[in-house]
């Protein structure tokens, strides 16, 4: 059965949310290679005290990505536009992993937008043990880049979810593409991360 949500045009896509709950406004961001789906556990307890927003990142989930890249700028952007165009006023913002960085991204850039953030998971330097990590995600080591059809021969359980996960926009091979930008997301910092501090 497909979630109860709805999109909503926000710096220059469509953007997939839901809504739960009344009150205050708070806004939840996921982590990489999720989608507002893994809120789910949560969502009772926050839903009791706050009106509740969980979009899909940019090109996670139901949400699309137009440019073919991920970035936190843009995804900061991208959580800025929709605040806007939903008309929400100082949300409270948590973010965790990915998430918590798009939430430190946009506590940067904007910072008069929100009332407070909640970081989990995050960083301001990405470490040589993060980096391992995430090539152990993905399936690579050092200086090798992301092979989807390794991937999927030594994780099938992970590329079953990805595909089932992320194929709502561009079709169930869309996995492979996102396997790609996601490591390019997670495997150039300095890059993607234009405000990481030198040692």
């Amino acid at each position: 059965m497909a979630p109860a949500g709805t999109h909503i045009e926000a710096n220059g896509h469509r953007i997939y949310y839901e809504v739960h709950g009344e009150g205050e406004p708070l806004l939840l961001l996921h982590g990489g290679t999720a989608t507002s789906q893994s809120w789910a556990s949560h969502l009772p307890a926050f839903a009791e005290h706050f009106r509740v927003f969980t979009p899909d990142s940019r090109g996670h989930g139901r949400t699309d990505n137009p440019t073919g890249e991920l970035g936190y700028r843009v995804m900061a952007d991208d959580v800025a536009g929709l605040v806007g165009a939903l008309g929400l006023r100082s949300p409270l913002v948590l973010g965790y992993s990915d998430g918590g960085q798009i939430a430190l991204e946009l506590g940067m850039r904007y910072p008069e937008l929100t009332r407070a953030l909640v970081l989990g998971g995050t960083q301001f330097r990405f470490s040589e043990a993060y980096l391992k990590d995430a090539r152990a995600l993905l399936g690579i080591a050092e200086d090798e880049e992301v092979d989807p059809e390794r991937l999927e021969q030594e994780q099938p359980d992970f590329v079953n979810y990805l595909r089932e996960a992320h194929g709502h926009v561009y079709g169930p091979w869309y996995w492979k593409t996102y396997v790609r930008q996601i490591a390019s997301l997670w495997l150039t910092p300095c890059a993607t991360h234009p405000r990481t501090l030198p040692r």
